[in-house]
């Protein structure tokens, strides 16, 4: 009994965990840029990571404490176009059609519409939150 357990637990040390999701930190290649996460009382986008194991797609999740109606999402390797994500439960966006051993810049933030209808007024928006990610060669 003694040397199953001595044997399962060598065996769970020698086998890394699975990771998906690309954590940008300090030192890693696909990643750079990352901002600090703001405090829980905040309704910026936080945590954001790149899952990239999918080929010609960038995955972009996200964190938030307080709720935002809308999101916006900005991406780019030598322009930048943007979308925006009407859904205010939205967490991730996908990006199709990435090129190999690209570098793309994404921006997320947050968005609450404008309290009156007026069209001049614009939305309230939290400042951009950034992830710097350079694609594998698929």
């Amino acid at each position: 009994m003694t040397s199953v357990i001595l044997l399962t637990t060598l065996s769970t040390a020698l086998i890394p965990p699975v990771k998906t999701l690309a954590e940008c930190t300090p030192g890693t290649s696909n990643c750079e840029n990352k901002t600090d996460n703001p405090p829980c009382d905040s309704r910026n986008p936080s945590n954001l990571v790149a899952d990239t194991t999918r080929v010609r797609r960038i995955k972009i999740a996200w964190d938030v404490c307080q709720k935002n109606d809308f999101y916006q999402v900005s991406w780019g390797d030598d322009k930048d176009d943007m979308t925006q994500i009407d859904d205010p439960k939205a967490r991730n966006w996908t990006y199709t059609g990435a090129r190999d051993l690209t570098k793309y810049t994404f921006k997320v933030r947050g968005c609450n519409a404008p309290i009156t209808k007026d069209t001049a007024e614009k939305p309230d928006c939290t400042p951009w939150t950034q992830l710097v990610v350079t694609t594998p060669d698929w």
